[in-house]
Protein backbone atom coordinates (compact mmCIF):
# COMPACT_ATOMS: atom_id res chain seq x y z
CA UNK A 1 0.00 0.00 0.00
CA UNK A 2 1.32 3.44 -0.89
CA UNK A 3 2.20 5.34 2.27
CA UNK A 4 0.70 8.61 1.08
CA UNK A 5 -2.74 7.03 0.58
CA UNK A 6 -2.57 5.43 4.01
CA UNK A 7 -1.73 8.73 5.69
CA UNK A 8 -4.48 10.50 3.74
CA UNK A 9 -6.98 7.84 4.84
CA UNK A 10 -5.98 8.22 8.48
CA UNK A 11 -6.41 12.00 8.29
CA UNK A 12 -9.87 11.60 6.72
CA UNK A 13 -10.83 9.09 9.43
CA UNK A 14 -9.65 11.49 12.13
CA UNK A 15 -11.85 14.31 10.83
CA UNK A 16 -14.79 11.95 10.39
CA UNK A 17 -14.40 10.80 13.98
CA UNK A 18 -14.27 14.40 15.16
CA UNK A 19 -17.46 15.18 13.28
CA UNK A 20 -19.24 12.32 15.03
CA UNK A 21 -18.44 13.71 18.47
CA UNK A 22 -14.86 13.24 19.54
CA UNK A 23 -13.72 13.09 23.11
CA UNK A 24 -10.83 15.27 22.05
CA UNK A 25 -7.17 15.30 21.17
CA UNK A 26 -4.64 13.84 23.56
CA UNK A 27 -0.91 13.40 23.39
CA UNK A 28 2.52 14.34 24.57
CA UNK A 29 5.76 15.83 23.33
CA UNK A 30 9.15 15.27 24.86
CA UNK A 31 12.58 16.37 23.71
CA UNK A 32 16.13 16.08 25.01
CA UNK A 33 19.40 17.60 23.87
CA UNK A 34 22.91 16.69 24.95
CA UNK A 35 25.86 19.09 25.05
CA UNK A 36 29.48 17.94 25.48
CA UNK A 37 31.75 20.95 26.10
CA UNK A 38 34.93 18.90 25.54
CA UNK A 39 34.02 17.80 22.01
CA UNK A 40 34.82 19.82 18.83
CA UNK A 41 31.05 19.93 18.14
CA UNK A 42 29.47 20.45 21.59
CA UNK A 43 25.87 19.84 20.48
CA UNK A 44 26.17 16.07 20.02
CA UNK A 45 22.81 14.42 20.70
CA UNK A 46 19.10 15.08 20.28
CA UNK A 47 15.96 12.97 20.63
CA UNK A 48 12.28 13.84 20.50
CA UNK A 49 8.94 12.02 20.41
CA UNK A 50 5.60 13.51 19.40
CA UNK A 51 2.55 11.41 20.30
CA UNK A 52 -0.81 12.80 19.12
CA UNK A 53 -4.10 10.94 19.45
CA UNK A 54 -7.80 11.45 18.80
CA UNK A 55 -10.28 9.64 21.05
CA UNK A 56 -13.93 8.72 20.67
CA UNK A 57 -15.84 6.91 23.34
CA UNK A 58 -14.60 3.58 21.97
CA UNK A 59 -11.97 4.42 19.32
CA UNK A 60 -8.49 5.92 19.73
CA UNK A 61 -6.23 6.78 16.80
CA UNK A 62 -2.63 7.79 17.51
CA UNK A 63 0.38 9.02 15.59
CA UNK A 64 3.84 8.55 17.15
CA UNK A 65 6.81 10.28 15.51
CA UNK A 66 10.39 9.81 16.72
CA UNK A 67 13.29 12.11 15.84
CA UNK A 68 17.03 11.93 16.44
CA UNK A 69 19.99 14.06 15.50
CA UNK A 70 20.00 12.37 12.08
CA UNK A 71 16.39 13.37 11.40
CA UNK A 72 12.96 11.72 11.30
CA UNK A 73 13.57 8.19 12.59
CA UNK A 74 10.24 6.32 12.90
CA UNK A 75 6.58 6.92 12.12
CA UNK A 76 4.04 4.73 13.89
CA UNK A 77 0.24 4.72 13.69
CA UNK A 78 -1.85 3.01 16.38
CA UNK A 79 -5.54 2.11 16.42
CA UNK A 80 -7.46 0.87 19.47
CA UNK A 81 -11.14 -0.11 19.52
CA UNK A 82 -12.91 -1.24 22.70
CA UNK A 83 -16.47 -2.57 22.37
CA UNK A 84 -16.85 -4.27 25.74
CA UNK A 85 -16.45 -7.97 24.87
CA UNK A 86 -14.63 -7.19 21.60
CA UNK A 87 -11.29 -5.41 21.63
CA UNK A 88 -8.86 -4.59 18.82
CA UNK A 89 -5.50 -2.86 18.83
CA UNK A 90 -3.06 -2.50 15.99
CA UNK A 91 0.16 -0.73 14.99
CA UNK A 92 1.83 0.20 11.70
CA UNK A 93 5.48 1.23 11.38
CA UNK A 94 7.15 3.20 8.56
CA UNK A 95 10.72 4.25 7.89
CA UNK A 96 10.38 7.96 6.95
CA UNK A 97 13.77 8.41 5.29
CA UNK A 98 12.91 5.99 2.47
CA UNK A 99 9.11 6.13 2.84
CA UNK A 100 9.00 2.34 3.15
CA UNK A 101 6.49 0.24 5.04
CA UNK A 102 8.22 -1.91 7.69
CA UNK A 103 5.63 -3.66 9.80
CA UNK A 104 1.98 -3.98 10.81
CA UNK A 105 0.32 -6.01 13.54
CA UNK A 106 -3.17 -6.40 14.94
CA UNK A 107 -4.74 -8.19 17.87
CA UNK A 108 -8.46 -9.00 17.96
CA UNK A 109 -9.83 -10.49 21.18
CA UNK A 110 -13.23 -11.69 22.41
CA UNK A 111 -13.81 -11.66 26.16
CA UNK A 112 -16.32 -14.41 26.96
CA UNK A 113 -16.01 -14.26 30.74
CA UNK A 114 -14.05 -17.30 31.87
CA UNK A 115 -12.43 -17.66 28.41
CA UNK A 116 -10.79 -15.14 26.07
CA UNK A 117 -10.30 -15.89 22.38
CA UNK A 118 -7.68 -13.96 20.44
CA UNK A 119 -6.18 -13.66 16.96
CA UNK A 120 -2.82 -12.00 16.30
CA UNK A 121 -1.80 -11.06 12.78
CA UNK A 122 1.42 -9.44 11.60
CA UNK A 123 3.16 -8.54 8.34
CA UNK A 124 6.58 -7.20 7.42
CA UNK A 125 7.20 -5.12 4.33
CA UNK A 126 9.44 -6.27 1.46
CA UNK A 127 13.13 -5.33 1.42
CA UNK A 128 15.92 -5.67 -1.09
CA UNK A 129 16.84 -9.10 0.24
CA UNK A 130 13.59 -10.39 1.81
CA UNK A 131 10.05 -10.58 0.38
CA UNK A 132 6.88 -9.55 2.17
CA UNK A 133 6.14 -11.94 5.04
CA UNK A 134 3.10 -12.50 7.24
CA UNK A 135 1.62 -14.89 9.78
CA UNK A 136 -1.04 -15.55 12.40
CA UNK A 137 -1.32 -16.66 16.02
CA UNK A 138 -4.56 -18.12 17.41
CA UNK A 139 -4.92 -17.85 21.17
CA UNK A 140 -7.27 -19.14 23.84
CA UNK A 141 -6.85 -18.25 27.52
CA UNK A 142 -8.96 -18.60 30.62
CA UNK A 143 -9.36 -19.64 34.25
CA UNK A 144 -9.41 -23.27 35.33
CA UNK A 145 -9.86 -22.24 38.96
CA UNK A 146 -10.56 -18.48 39.21
CA UNK A 147 -7.75 -16.75 41.04
CA UNK A 148 -5.81 -20.01 41.39
CA UNK A 149 -5.05 -21.67 38.04
CA UNK A 150 -4.99 -20.03 34.60
CA UNK A 151 -3.97 -21.31 31.18
CA UNK A 152 -3.09 -19.96 27.73
CA UNK A 153 -2.68 -21.84 24.47
CA UNK A 154 -1.13 -20.22 21.37
CA UNK A 155 -1.09 -21.85 17.94
CA UNK A 156 1.52 -20.43 15.57
CA UNK A 157 0.75 -20.19 11.84
CA UNK A 158 3.80 -18.52 10.32
CA UNK A 159 4.22 -16.23 13.36
CA UNK A 160 4.77 -16.38 17.12
CA UNK A 161 4.78 -14.03 20.13
CA UNK A 162 8.54 -13.93 20.68
CA UNK A 163 8.74 -10.22 19.68
CA UNK A 164 10.39 -8.63 16.67
CA UNK A 165 12.77 -5.65 16.86
CA UNK A 166 13.64 -3.10 14.18
CA UNK A 167 16.89 -1.14 14.43
CA UNK A 168 17.47 2.20 12.73
CA UNK A 169 20.85 2.98 11.13
CA UNK A 170 21.96 6.10 12.99
CA UNK A 171 25.11 7.66 14.37
CA UNK A 172 23.43 8.28 17.75
CA UNK A 173 23.68 4.76 19.16
CA UNK A 174 22.98 5.54 22.82
CA UNK A 175 19.30 6.49 22.44
CA UNK A 176 16.43 4.21 23.37
CA UNK A 177 14.64 5.40 20.22
CA UNK A 178 16.97 3.59 17.82
CA UNK A 179 14.94 0.37 18.13
CA UNK A 180 11.24 -0.50 17.99
CA UNK A 181 9.94 -3.77 19.44
CA UNK A 182 6.56 -5.39 18.72
CA UNK A 183 4.98 -8.55 20.11
CA UNK A 184 4.10 -10.60 17.01
CA UNK A 185 6.97 -11.94 14.89
CA UNK A 186 5.90 -13.08 11.39
CA UNK A 187 9.43 -13.97 10.27
CA UNK A 188 9.72 -17.39 11.96
CA UNK A 189 8.53 -19.14 8.79
CA UNK A 190 8.13 -18.50 5.08
CA UNK A 191 4.94 -18.56 2.97
CA UNK A 192 2.87 -20.51 2.17
CA UNK A 193 1.35 -20.53 5.64
CA UNK A 194 1.38 -23.73 7.63
CA UNK A 195 1.56 -24.93 11.23
CA UNK A 196 4.73 -23.50 12.81
CA UNK A 197 4.44 -24.49 16.46
CA UNK A 198 2.44 -24.53 19.68
CA UNK A 199 2.87 -22.94 23.10
CA UNK A 200 1.08 -23.97 26.30
CA UNK A 201 1.24 -21.83 29.45
CA UNK A 202 -0.04 -22.55 32.95
CA UNK A 203 0.06 -20.38 36.06
CA UNK A 204 -0.95 -21.64 39.49
CA UNK A 205 -0.96 -20.35 43.06
CA UNK A 206 -0.45 -23.15 45.56
CA UNK A 207 -0.64 -23.28 49.37
CA UNK A 208 -0.68 -19.47 49.57
CA UNK A 209 3.12 -19.33 49.40
CA UNK A 210 4.13 -20.67 45.98
CA UNK A 211 3.59 -19.70 42.36
CA UNK A 212 4.16 -22.11 39.49
CA UNK A 213 4.60 -21.03 35.86
CA UNK A 214 4.98 -23.61 33.13
CA UNK A 215 5.68 -22.99 29.43
CA UNK A 216 5.75 -25.92 27.00
CA UNK A 217 6.71 -25.25 23.38
CA UNK A 218 6.52 -27.41 20.27
CA UNK A 219 7.94 -26.75 16.82
CA UNK A 220 6.57 -28.18 13.60
CA UNK A 221 8.74 -31.27 14.09
CA UNK A 222 7.86 -31.96 17.73
CA UNK A 223 8.83 -31.11 21.31
CA UNK A 224 11.14 -28.11 21.69
CA UNK A 225 11.41 -27.04 25.35
CA UNK A 226 9.86 -27.09 28.80
CA UNK A 227 10.39 -24.16 31.18
CA UNK A 228 9.22 -24.21 34.80
CA UNK A 229 9.50 -21.30 37.22
CA UNK A 230 8.85 -21.90 40.91
CA UNK A 231 8.51 -18.84 43.14
CA UNK A 232 8.42 -19.33 46.90
CA UNK A 233 7.49 -16.31 49.03
CA UNK A 234 7.09 -15.64 52.75
CA UNK A 235 9.13 -18.76 53.41
CA UNK A 236 9.47 -19.77 57.07
CA UNK A 237 7.22 -16.83 57.97
CA UNK A 238 9.92 -14.38 56.81
CA UNK A 239 9.81 -11.81 53.97
CA UNK A 240 12.01 -14.17 51.93
CA UNK A 241 11.38 -15.03 48.28
CA UNK A 242 13.19 -17.52 46.06
CA UNK A 243 12.68 -18.05 42.34
CA UNK A 244 13.89 -21.24 40.66
CA UNK A 245 13.94 -21.49 36.85
CA UNK A 246 14.33 -24.91 35.23
CA UNK A 247 14.61 -25.15 31.45
CA UNK A 248 14.69 -28.42 29.50
CA UNK A 249 15.30 -28.73 25.78
CA UNK A 250 15.78 -31.78 23.60
CA UNK A 251 19.54 -31.86 24.29
CA UNK A 252 20.22 -29.55 27.25
CA UNK A 253 18.90 -28.41 30.59
CA UNK A 254 19.71 -25.46 32.86
CA UNK A 255 18.91 -24.24 36.35
CA UNK A 256 18.83 -20.67 37.65
CA UNK A 257 17.62 -19.56 41.06
CA UNK A 258 17.35 -16.02 42.42
CA UNK A 259 16.82 -15.63 46.17
CA UNK A 260 15.59 -12.26 47.40
CA UNK A 261 14.56 -10.66 50.68
CA UNK A 262 11.58 -8.32 50.32
CA UNK A 263 10.17 -5.97 52.95
CA UNK A 264 7.90 -2.94 52.81
CA UNK A 265 11.02 -0.75 52.57
CA UNK A 266 13.29 -2.57 50.13
CA UNK A 267 14.49 -5.70 48.44
CA UNK A 268 17.76 -7.64 48.27
CA UNK A 269 18.18 -9.93 45.26
CA UNK A 270 21.03 -12.33 44.55
CA UNK A 271 21.49 -13.46 40.93
CA UNK A 272 22.73 -17.05 40.84
CA UNK A 273 23.19 -20.07 38.59
CA UNK A 274 23.25 -23.69 39.65
CA UNK A 275 26.36 -25.37 38.26
CA UNK A 276 26.00 -29.02 37.35
CA UNK A 277 27.80 -31.89 35.70
CA UNK A 278 25.36 -34.28 34.08
CA UNK A 279 22.53 -34.76 36.57
CA UNK A 280 24.61 -33.71 39.60
CA UNK A 281 24.58 -30.14 40.96
CA UNK A 282 28.20 -29.22 41.71
CA UNK A 283 28.01 -25.64 42.91
CA UNK A 284 26.45 -22.22 42.86
CA UNK A 285 27.62 -19.21 40.81
CA UNK A 286 26.73 -15.77 42.18
CA UNK A 287 27.06 -13.27 39.34
CA UNK A 288 25.11 -10.27 40.63
CA UNK A 289 23.58 -8.56 43.66
CA UNK A 290 20.84 -5.93 43.65
CA UNK A 291 19.63 -3.89 46.63
CA UNK A 292 16.77 -1.38 46.66
CA UNK A 293 15.59 0.67 49.63
CA UNK A 294 12.76 3.23 49.69
CA UNK A 295 12.15 5.52 52.66
CA UNK A 296 10.13 8.75 52.78
CA UNK A 297 10.18 9.50 49.06
CA UNK A 298 13.83 8.55 48.55
CA UNK A 299 14.97 5.39 46.74
CA UNK A 300 18.49 4.00 47.00
CA UNK A 301 19.58 1.36 44.48
CA UNK A 302 22.80 -0.62 44.25
CA UNK A 303 23.47 -3.03 41.36
CA UNK A 304 26.64 -5.17 41.38
CA UNK A 305 27.90 -7.20 38.42
CA UNK A 306 30.31 -9.79 39.82
CA UNK A 307 31.24 -11.28 36.43
CA UNK A 308 31.99 -8.52 33.95
CA UNK A 309 33.48 -11.02 31.49
CA UNK A 310 30.03 -12.42 30.61
CA UNK A 311 27.37 -10.22 32.23
CA UNK A 312 26.24 -6.61 31.90
CA UNK A 313 23.92 -4.20 33.74
CA UNK A 314 20.95 -3.04 31.68
CA UNK A 315 19.69 0.53 31.71
CA UNK A 316 16.63 1.42 33.87
CA UNK A 317 14.38 1.32 30.77
CA UNK A 318 15.22 -2.39 30.50
CA UNK A 319 14.88 -3.31 34.16
CA UNK A 320 18.21 -2.31 35.73
CA UNK A 321 19.12 -6.02 35.72
CA UNK A 322 22.29 -8.10 35.67
CA UNK A 323 22.07 -10.42 32.67
CA UNK A 324 24.24 -12.16 30.10
CA UNK A 325 25.61 -9.84 27.43
CA UNK A 326 24.49 -12.32 24.78
CA UNK A 327 20.95 -12.18 26.19
CA UNK A 328 20.94 -8.37 26.21
CA UNK A 329 22.08 -8.29 22.57
CA UNK A 330 19.53 -10.92 21.49
CA UNK A 331 16.66 -9.18 23.30
CA UNK A 332 17.68 -5.70 22.11
CA UNK A 333 18.31 -4.40 25.64
CA UNK A 334 20.44 -1.30 26.08
CA UNK A 335 23.15 -1.78 28.69
CA UNK A 336 26.02 0.10 30.25
CA UNK A 337 29.65 -0.59 29.23
CA UNK A 338 30.57 -4.11 30.28
CA UNK A 339 33.45 -2.86 32.44
CA UNK A 340 30.99 -1.25 34.90
CA UNK A 341 30.79 -3.62 37.86
CA UNK A 342 28.79 -1.39 40.22
CA UNK A 343 26.09 1.27 39.85
CA UNK A 344 24.78 3.23 42.84
CA UNK A 345 21.68 5.38 42.33
CA UNK A 346 19.75 7.75 44.59
CA UNK A 347 16.39 9.30 43.60
CA UNK A 348 14.70 11.82 45.88
CA UNK A 349 11.23 13.36 45.47
CA UNK A 350 10.72 16.71 47.18
CA UNK A 351 7.03 17.33 48.08
CA UNK A 352 4.51 17.87 46.75
CA UNK A 353 5.10 14.53 44.99
CA UNK A 354 4.33 14.66 41.27
CA UNK A 355 4.39 18.45 41.04
CA UNK A 356 7.55 19.50 42.84
CA UNK A 357 11.27 18.82 42.54
CA UNK A 358 13.05 15.52 42.17
CA UNK A 359 16.78 14.92 42.34
CA UNK A 360 18.84 11.96 41.18
CA UNK A 361 22.49 10.93 41.21
CA UNK A 362 23.93 7.85 39.49
CA UNK A 363 27.51 6.80 40.19
CA UNK A 364 29.33 4.19 38.11
CA UNK A 365 32.34 2.12 39.11
CA UNK A 366 34.59 0.44 36.55
CA UNK A 367 37.22 -2.29 36.52
CA UNK A 368 39.65 -0.19 34.46
CA UNK A 369 39.99 3.27 36.07
CA UNK A 370 42.34 2.60 38.97
CA UNK A 371 40.85 5.59 40.82
CA UNK A 372 39.52 5.66 44.38
CA UNK A 373 36.84 2.95 44.77
CA UNK A 374 37.17 2.31 40.97
CA UNK A 375 35.04 5.44 40.34
CA UNK A 376 34.26 5.93 36.63
CA UNK A 377 31.62 8.67 36.38
CA UNK A 378 28.65 10.34 38.08
CA UNK A 379 25.50 11.83 36.60
CA UNK A 380 23.46 14.32 38.65
CA UNK A 381 20.07 15.61 37.56
CA UNK A 382 17.10 17.62 38.74
CA UNK A 383 13.50 17.66 37.46
CA UNK A 384 10.85 20.31 38.01
CA UNK A 385 7.26 19.16 37.52
CA UNK A 386 4.59 21.84 36.99
CA UNK A 387 1.57 19.73 37.80
CA UNK A 388 1.06 16.66 35.62
CA UNK A 389 1.27 18.44 32.25
CA UNK A 390 4.73 20.02 32.10
CA UNK A 391 8.11 18.93 33.41
CA UNK A 392 11.67 20.06 32.70
CA UNK A 393 14.93 18.29 33.54
CA UNK A 394 18.62 19.06 33.55
CA UNK A 395 21.56 16.74 34.22
CA UNK A 396 25.34 16.87 34.12
CA UNK A 397 27.89 14.06 33.81
CA UNK A 398 31.43 14.09 35.21
CA UNK A 399 33.86 11.26 34.48
CA UNK A 400 37.60 10.60 34.78
CA UNK A 401 38.32 13.21 32.07
CA UNK A 402 36.24 15.96 33.72
CA UNK A 403 32.91 17.62 32.88
CA UNK A 404 31.71 15.71 29.79
CA UNK A 405 28.00 16.26 29.22
CA UNK A 406 25.06 18.51 30.00
CA UNK A 407 21.57 17.39 29.01
CA UNK A 408 18.31 19.39 28.92
CA UNK A 409 14.89 17.86 28.43
CA UNK A 410 11.25 18.90 28.51
CA UNK A 411 7.98 16.99 28.48
CA UNK A 412 4.50 18.35 27.79
CA UNK A 413 1.29 16.28 27.84
CA UNK A 414 -2.34 17.13 27.26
Amino acid sequence: MNARYLIFGIIVLCFASAALGSDGFTGSWQAEIGISPRLPVPFHSFQSTLDVGLSLSFVTISSISDFLFDGWLWQEFDLEVDLSIVHFDGQMLFEPQSGSFLYAQGHLSFDLGMVTLGVYGAMTGPTQIDPLNFGWVFSIAGDILPGMVTFESNTFIGADLSEITFHAPTTQTGSILISKTFLTDPTIDLPPLSFSGQELKFHALAFGCMEIDSITTFSKIGFESQAIELSFFNMFGLPFRMTLDIIFTVQTKSYVFTPSLETEFGCLSVYTNLLHTGNAITGVEIYGIAFRLTIAGATFTSISNLNTAEYVITTPDFGFLVELETTAITEGHLYYPQEYWEIVSLDVDIPPYGSGFSFSVDTFFSTSTGLLFDWAKSTMGVTLALGTSVSASSAITVDITGFTEWSLSVRVSW
